[in-house]
């Protein structure tokens, strides 16, 4: 299973992502987080996009070592 993020499009965020979600496809994680947001497929993609991250221990910062 891989791990996905969801982002908003056409911010400058700093590449943070809102949601994050394992699971097996990027179709999957894009259904699962339009259903979150409840939005059909075609207006999530309109205002979010969804990524595959690596793993969350890569994504430490200075506090938690």
């Amino acid at each position: 299973m891989a791990k996905f993020g969801m982002y908003t499009k056409g911010t400058n965020e700093g590449g943070q992502h809102i949601n994050i979600i394992e699971m097996s496809s990027k179709e999957q994680a894009t259904a699962y987080f339009a259903g979150v947001k409840k939005l059909s497929l075609s207006q999530f993609n309109n205002l979010f996009e969804v990524r595959e991250i690596g793993s969350l221990n890569e994504n430490k910062n200075l506090l938690l070592g």
